[in-house]
C-alpha cells in the first residue's frame, strides 16, 4: 500500500476509533441518567451496589483457575474506583488491542502482516496496565483514609453507639471511597450477616494489611470481649505510623523505581525501533545460532533485572 493511500486510511481509522470512544463515554452516562429518571418516575429507585454477593460467602469461593482468573479480573475492575462494569473494561481492552493490531497490519501488510499479532497484545496491555495503576491508586487512597475512619469509629462507640451504628456513621460521614466500603458493610449487616463476616468480606475485597488487622480485632472482640474503642485507637495510630513510614520509604526509593522503569521502557523503545525501522540490523541477531543465543540471553537478563529491582523496591500497603 502506497504512502498516499496509507496515511489517509490510518487517519480515517484513528478518527473513527476516537469518535467511538468519545461517543461511548459521553452517551453512556446520559443513558444511565435517563434510565434513573425513568425509574424514579415509575416509583422505583436507582440501582445500588449489591450489598451481598454469593461470591463473598466462604462456600462460594472460586475453585478452578478460570474462576480465580475471572474473580481476579472483576476485583481489579472494582478496585479501580471507576463506575465501570467488567464487560466494559474487557471491551476497552479488546478494542485497544484490535486498534493497534489493525494499524500495524495496514502499515506492514506488504512485508510482514504477522506483526499485527504481537501488536494486538501490546495494545491490549495498555488499558490493562492503566486499570492496574488505577487499582493501586485506589488502594493507596483507602490506606491513607483508614486511620481517620478508625478514629471516627472509636469516637462513635465512645458516644454510646453500637458497633453497627458506628459503621453506619463512618459510611454517612466518612470520605469516599472508604466510606462506600463501610456503606457496603452496613448493608450486609442489615441483611443479617454477622459483623465478623461482613468486616472480613470487606477486608478480602480491599486487600489491605491494616484492614485485615481491623477484621481480626473485631472478630477477637466478638469472641473474648474487651475495650474495642481503645483497640481501634491503637490500631489507627499504628496505621498512621505505617503510612508515614511508607511515604518516607517511597521518597527514599523513588530514584531506584524510576531507574527500573526507565530501563524497562528504554529497552522496549530500542526493540521497536530496531524491528520496525532498522530491520537489517535487527535480523543480524538471527543470522546465526550465536546471535540468537545472545539475543535470548540479553532479553532474559533484562527481564530478570527488572523483576529483581521491582522485588527489592516493593512495599506492601
Amino acid at each position: 500500500m502506497s504512502d498516499q493511500t496509507l496515511i489517509p486510511f490510518l487517519a480515517v481509522f484513528a478518527g473513527v476509533a476516537v469518535l467511538f470512544l468519545l461517543s461511548w463515554f459521553i452517551i453512556a452516562p446520559i443513558l444511565n441518567r435517563r434510565r434513573t429518571q425513568m425509574a424514579q418516575r415509575m416509583g422505583g429507585k436507582e440501582d445500588s451496589t449489591p450489598s451481598l454477593e454469593l461470591d463473598d460467602l466462604p462456600w462460594q469461593q472460586p475453585r478452578t483457575w478460570t474462576d480465580r482468573f475471572d474473580r481476579g479480573f472483576v476485583r481489579m475492575v472494582e478496585r479501580t474506583g471507576l463506575d465501570m462494569s467488567p464487560a466494559l473494561a474487557l471491551g476497552i481492552i479488546l478494542f485497544c488491542g484490535v486498534l493497534v493490531g489493525a494499524i500495524v497490519f495496514v502499515w506492514r501488510f506488504e512485508e510482514e502482516p504477522w506483526v499485527a499479532i504481537p501488536a494486538f497484545f501490546i495494545g491490549a496491555a495498555i488499558p490493562l496496565f492503566w486499570l492496574w495503576r488505577r487499582q493501586e491508586y485506589w488502594r493507596r487512597t483507602l490506606q491513607d483514609q483508614l486511620p481517620d475512619a478508625l478514629f471516627l469509629l472509636a469516637r462513635s462507640m465512645r458516644a454510646g453507639r453500637s458497633v453497627d451504628q458506628s459503621i453506619q456513621t463512618v459510611a454517612e460521614q466518612g470520605v469516599a471511597p472508604l466510606s462506600l466500603e463501610f456503606g457496603r458493610m452496613q448493608r450486609q449487616l442489615e441483611l443479617g450477616l454477622s459483623l465478623s463476616q461482613a468486616v472480613q468480606n470487606t477486608a478480602d475485597r480491599v486487600g489491605l494489611i491494616d484492614f485485615n488487622i481491623f477484621a481480626s480485632v473485631v472478630a477477637l472482640h466478638r469472641t473474648t470481649g474487651g475495650n474495642l474503642p481503645v483497640l481501634l485507637d491503637r490500631l489507627a495510630t499504628s496505621t498512621r505510623d505505617r503510612n508515614n513510614f511508607r511515604r518516607q520509604y517511597r521518597a527514599a526509593t523513588v530514584l531506584g523505581r524510576y531507574t527500573s522503569a526507565f530501563i524497562m521502557f528504554l529497552v522496549a523503545i530500542i526493540l521497536v525501533y530496531l524491528f520496525f525501522f532498522r530491520r537489517e540490523d535487527a535480523l543480524l541477531f538471527f543470522a546465526s545460532p550465536t546471535g540468537i543465543a545472545l539475543f535470548v540471553t540479553a532479553m532474559l537478563l533484562e527481564i530478570g533485572g527488572v523483576l529483581i529491582l521491582m522485588w527489592m523496591l516493593r512495599y506492601d500497603y
